[in-house]
């Protein structure tokens, strides 16, 4: 520790003298250390950024890297209360008149009541067949109605059947049900007693009642009966599943499907747009101010510069599409010489009006469709262990070193001042003891005979 009280044998300021000289090495130095984590800081954050754009990007491609996201339909039930209607991009533009007669239901049946839940029914075996499938559980003569439910409902072979107690004025019973409607789902059970006839008694025979019958859906499609096992109806109309809510067949809904060029046409401005956004962030992340003479964080580096070439190199290219190449500005996009995109927005709507397909083709073509490759793209960036992520595990490291530096240069001049302290108080006693023998001497010789003092 360095002394508190020194310059006293010599007179001068040591600790202003020792701390300008600590300065003059220190304060260059740290502001080396200071101007490095600021730049490093404003690398972390310029990734950051830049992973956030990627991401955003992302999410404009993913509604067109599929056909069925991309193409998509108006579906209009007119508020009907008895069915709701879903598409692909197979279906194709029409009215239907639909009726639905009766909604599918699932079969239930229950056993023999008894006094309450955790009555003992016997020992045995109940198999069970629901539709083509069977399965069986083994009864102890322990199980109340809640065991025998739970080993039903647990058993690892069960095809799709729920056993319930229900509790009622008339007692204790467990219901089977289907878990899928339709007459192919029915449920049946054979039992088997090894003590006693207390499972025979619940459930066999007419001990086994039929809460519920099963029932297959029935709709008329422009008057044309179609049957289905649920209550969804798939492919009776191309490319459309309608999903059945209550049947009255003397009520008529409509339903219309056609084109929605404006949601098709939306998604491609969205990716027009968030394509030119993140070109924006590159050119800010990476650009230089000649008047200021100040570099962006990444300005000169490799990371945006690569992505920046992939991403103008990808948008410019052609795609096979069934034999035949296209490109972006067949369907009304350009780029301009500022490396963004525009839109003739009247050549685009007449490409989605009359050749989906292309536009389909051009995006959403497995893999080599234009949403597919910058999506994977982006995607080798933006993933864990990803370019970014590798380049914040350098900066990381970096930070790391820096802080390492930091930490043994502070310890260099701390060792600095403490022999700075230790020379000049050496030098100040050694005044100090100057100046004492100086003053004694100075005595003497005034004591000589015949000395007249000054």
């Amino acid at each position: 520790m360095a002394l508190t009280a020194t310059g006293i044998g010599s007179g001068l300021d040591i600790s202003t003298i020792v701390k300008v000289l600590v300065d003059a090495e220190k304060i260059p130095k740290e502001a080396m250390f200071n101007k490095t984590e600021d730049a490093i800081k404003a690398k972390v954050s310029a990734v950051g950024t830049l992973k956030s754009e990627l991401t955003k990007f992302q999410d404009a491609l993913a509604k067109l890297q599929d056909g069925n996201t991309l193409n998509q339909r108006k579906v209009s039930t007119g508020d009907s209360d008895f069915f709701t209607a879903t598409t692909t991009k197979s279906a194709k533009s029409g009215s239907y008149s639909i009726q639905v007669e009766q909604l599918a239901k699932a079969h239930k049946v229950g056993g023999a009541f008894a006094t309450d839940a955790q009555q003992t029914v016997g020992a045995g075996r109940l198999d069970f067949t629901v539709g083509a499938e069977a399965f069986g559980v083994d009864i102890e003569a322990g199980d109340d109605l809640n065991a025998i439910a739970n080993k039903i409902n647990n058993a690892t072979d069960n095809p799709g059947m729920t056993a319930t107690v229900i509790t009622s004025d008339g007692g204790s019973r467990l219901v089977f049900s289907s878990d899928v409607e339709g007459t192919e789902s029915q449920i049946s059970v054979n039992v088997t007693d090894t003590t006693g006839t207390g499972l025979s008694d619940m459930f066999n025979g007419t001990n086994l009642s039929e809460l519920q019958p099963a029932e297959n859906s029935i709709v008329y499609i422009d008057g044309q009966k179609v049957t289905s096992q649920t209550n969804t109806v798939a492919g009776a109309i191309s490319g459309v599943s309608l999903d059945l809510t209550k049947a009255d067949i003397n009520q008529t809904s409509t339903l219309s499907i056609t084109l929605d060029n404006e949601a098709v046409k939306e998604n491609i401005k969205g990716f027009v747009d968030s394509y030119n956004a993140l070109m924006t962030s590159i050119d800010k992340l990476s650009s230089y101010d000649a008047d200021t003479k100040k570099a962006s964080a990444l300005q000169g580096d490799s990371i945006i510069r690569s992505l920046e070439s992939q991403l103008r190199g990808i948008v410019s290219d052609r795609v096979d599409v069934n034999g035949e190449t296209t490109a972006l500005y067949e369907i009304g996009i350009s780029t301009d010489r500022y490396g963004k995109l525009t839109i003739d927005n009247s050549k685009l709507d007449d490409i989605i009006a009359n050749d989906m397909d292309k536009i389909e083709g051009l995006f959403a073509t497995e893999t080599s469709g234009l949403a597919n490759q910058l999506d994977d793209l982006a995607e080798n960036y933006v993933k864990t262990g990803g370019l970014i992520d590798d380049r914040n595990k350098t900066y990381t490291k970096q930070t790391s070193r820096l802080d390492d530096q930091r930490e043994a240069f502070s310890l260099k001049m701390e060792q600095l001042e403490a022999r700075l302290y230790k020379q000049f108080n050496t030098m100040d006693l050694i005044v100090a003891q100057l100046n004492q023998q100086s003053a004694g001497l100075y005595d003497r010789l005034n004591s000589l005979p015949g000395v007249v003092p000054q």
